[in-house]
């Protein structure tokens, strides 16, 4: 008995070390997530998604031809949009959307809209460019545009771009 009630302050100690070390360095690997939001005509469209850092990889050797890439990191990246949006051809009601990336071939890059349950909504193709910068943690932004939006992924040296309209 005195072992263990010499033990539970070790204990203690230990615990709030943990909780001051994770208070003064910020949240833990993996915790940090991005919002991007744009508002246009009264309607609010948000990008929410994690943001994993480089740590010396490369998003490009990290996902093969046919390969699908959800975004981010941990919880999905969504998309919230109060207005219905049109990607080229493709219609998007309003609501909320889980996005993700594929590489229908090299240098060639597709944005999957789906629904929550995973149920495909649309599927529009990316404009690619490469960054003279790397860019180490993920990041999303929406744009306005004159007639709409653009959404665009960065990071390392690979940025994704598409366009969108209100509808």
């Amino acid at each position: 008995m005195k072992r263990l009630s010499a033990l539970v302050p070790l204990l203690i100690l230990i615990s709030s070390v943990a909780c001051f070390s994770e208070l003064a360095n910020g949240p833990s690997q993996g915790d940090d997530r991005g919002s991007a939001l744009l508002e246009w005509s009264g309607n609010k469209i948000e990008v929410n998604y994690g943001r994993p850092s480089l740590r010396g990889r490369q998003p490009e050797a990290m996902i093969k031809p046919g390969q699908v890439w959800r975004m981010g990191a941990n919880d999905p990246t969504t998309l919230s949009t109060q207005a219905s949006l049109k990607f080229g051809d493709q219609q998007v009601p309003a609501g909320k959307y889980n996005l993700q990336a594929k590489l229908v071939e090299p240098q060639k890059w597709h944005l999957l809209i789906e629904s929550e349950s995973g149920s495909p909504v649309a599927e529009v193709p990316f404009s690619l460019q490469k960054l003279d910068k790397s860019i180490e943690d993920l990041t999303i932004t929406l744009e306005k545009r004159d007639k709409g939006g653009r959404l665009v992924l960065q990071w390392g040296t690979l940025a994704l771009a598409t366009d969108f309209n209100s509808k």
